[in-house]
């Protein structure tokens, strides 16, 4: 044999040996795995009595953090304690050892009826197990600590601590729809395995030798979310909205805060809502909803969704400013070409009027969006082609899911016209917002885009996430979708809507000095029981926008959108300084 056949036969029994030893490895691990998973019970008891006690305990991780824009909590978990009665064990122990333990728990507890525990020395739990203490149910560290001390010291018998995690909600209601909870809705859900964190394991076993082996892995708490919310901001807005519920006797009340340069929000709200710390505790029902609506099975679970991302409605004149960017932008019109309002205006077989058949005269667009004329908007429509109009439809993201780091967002992709379904009168309709729904975050993107210079900026709630230190993992950047329209257009229709807030010095006196533009709405819902949807959505200062704001108001009893500007003008008022953003001398 030669040389290197020699070597390359020592190769091949190397190559085998070492196969044979891998193979032997991958079975041993494998069938200590199977052993573990499936007899792992049964073994462990066996264990137990051949070579003493041991413990395989779990160590739970903290769920990350919910924090505002000013590092104020929203949502926070913590460690607490259960207390754990093991009748068996009790009963078995001498009269002194029950009586001590009776009095060690009633004191420590400060349970003031001892019949509370005592009640676990009836022949009735003679074979029960592990009972948990209803008076002793999420108890603190420092109480922890003071009972297992009582036990390590043999002074309490028949009790054990079970280590669980309590999620809190130290603000109770406010932004419940945006935080969510258990899991499954909101931000709880949206960010989850971010938030959840990795168990830990410890694993004590007493040896032949009497000797203990401890081995511990530690748990990896989850991470912290930062969110765009401002909690003074949210406040502000779940007042007013509060407030409007019960003096309009709204059925539903919902807004928004964006910034709608960067899509960050600061507040984001729905009524009626319910307190995060017990979520069936319903708040701001009115009598617009019937006994047998809230005893529902479903009521509950929709109540619990965000209505702002994912109801839909249609949002009548405040789609206005959308639909005009379109026309001026493509060239359809100018900013200078002029129609004729008359109150009334016969399009096709359908006759349309203004509100109140008021007749507006001689307009341009800016008079149009400033007089909410629809006679003009159905003029405006006339010019615009349907592929046209559905080309700047899409550009606005109407029809289609924002992006918004919420769960449960609805697209409205059927609600809305396309080119096929569009024809001149259902083009007519849209101009003025009706005949189509969308989601309120939809509105207020779209109108953003309108407003600060064509620009669609995808909304978001969480602007960084860090680890259980605070350490910046990752930073939510601006993301700027497409310019839908240019500058010149988006001037033209901030000069309308500023118009428009003019035009109402009873409402938007108090604010006087700021340069607010906005837009109203008012939807019908049934035109024979007078039910509507009115909304307004506003920005400032109207010349640079920082802040946007949509209210919108389901079945308020004063069915005109009027109320819902004074809201948006309560809710900027208290706003707008906070912000430091301040009136012209």
């Amino acid at each position: 044999m030669t040389k290197r056949q020699k070597e390359n036969s020592f190769r091949l029994r190397l190559f085998v040996f070492t196969l044979v030893i891998a193979l032997f490895f991958v079975a041993a691990v494998g069938r200590i795995i199977y052993l573990q998973i499936v007899h792992g019970e049964a073994y462990s008891e066996a264990i137990k009595g051949q070579i003493g006690t041991s413990e395989d305990r779990e160590i739970q991780s903290l769920r990350g953090t919910i924090y505002d824009r000013n590092g104020q909590v929203l949502a926070q978990s913590e460690h607490v304690y259960n207390v754990i009665i093991d009748p068996k064990v009790l009963q078995d122990a001498s009269p002194v050892d029950q009586q001590y333990t009776i009095k060690e728990l009633t004191d420590i507890l400060r349970i003031k009826d001892d019949a509370l525990l005592t009640k676990y020395l009836d022949p009735s739990y003679k074979n029960s197990r592990y009972e948990l203490f209803s008076a002793g149910r999420g108890v603190s560290e420092s109480i922890n600590a003071l009972i297992e001390q009582r036990i390590s010291e043999g002074v309490i018998k028949g009790v054990w601590m079970e280590e669980i995690q309590e999620r809190r909600y130290p603000e109770k209601e406010l932004a419940a729809h945006v935080i969510g909870f258990n899991e499954a809705y909101g931000l709880e859900y949206y960010y989850n395995e971010e938030l959840s964190g990795t168990s830990g394991r410890r694993m004590t076993v007493q040896m032949s030798d009497g000797t203990y082996s401890t081995q511990v892995v530690e748990a990896i708490n989850g991470k912290n979310l930062i969110t765009t919310l401002d909690r003074t901001v949210q406040y502000y807005l779940e007042t007013a909205l509060a407030d409007v519920m019960q003096e309009q006797n709204c059925r539903r009340a919902w807004g928004i805060l964006m910034n709608p340069k960067t899509g960050e929000i600061y507040a984001m709200a729905g009524y009626p809502t319910f307190d995060l710390n017990d979520v069936e505790d319903v708040i701001g029902l009115t009598s617009k909803y019937k006994p047998e609506e809230v005893r529902a099975e479903s009521f509950l679970p929709a109540l619990w969704n965000n209505p702002v991302v994912s109801e839909t409605y249609e949002p009548g004149s405040t789609f206005k400013p959308v639909f005009a960017s379109a026309a001026l932008d493509c060239g359809a019109i100018s900013e200078y070409d002029t129609f004729e309002c008359g109150a009334v205006y016969q399009y096709y077989d359908i006759e349309f009027k203004c509100a109140f058949y008021m007749a507006h005269g001689l307009e341009t667009i800016r008079d149009i969006i400033q007089n909410s004329c629809n006679v003009g908007m159905i003029q405006v429509s006339e010019q615009i082609t349907t592929e046209e109009y559905c080309a700047y439809q899409d550009a606005f993201g109407i029809g289609r899911r924002t992006g918004i780091d919420l769960p449960g967002e609805a697209s409205a992709k059927t609600l809305v016209y396309d080119k096929y379904s569009m024809g001149p009168v259902e083009r007519a309709t849209a101009s003025f917002g009706q005949g189509f729904n969308l989601t309120p975050i939809q509105l207020i993107t779209a109108v953003s885009a309108c407003v600060n210079n064509g620009y669609l900026v995808q909304p978001r709630v969480v602007s960084g996430i860090t680890d259980a230190e605070g350490n910046l993992l990752e930073d939510k950047p601006v993301q700027i979708a497409r310019q839908v329209i240019s500058q010149e257009t988006s001037s033209i229709i901030r000069d309308g809507m500023e118009a428009v807030v003019e035009s109402e010095p009873g409402i938007w006196g108090e604010l006087e000095g700021y340069h607010i533009g906005g837009k109203t709405g008012t939807a019908e819902k049934d035109y024979e029981d007078k039910r509507y949807v009115v909304s307004f959505v506003g920005f400032a200062p109207i010349e640079d926008p920082e802040v946007g704001l949509l209210i919108v108001l389901d079945e308020a009893d004063e069915g005109t959108s009027a109320v819902a500007q004074r809201v948006a003008a309560k809710v900027f008022k208290k706003t707008l300084p906070y912000m430091n953003l301040y009136p012209e001398d």
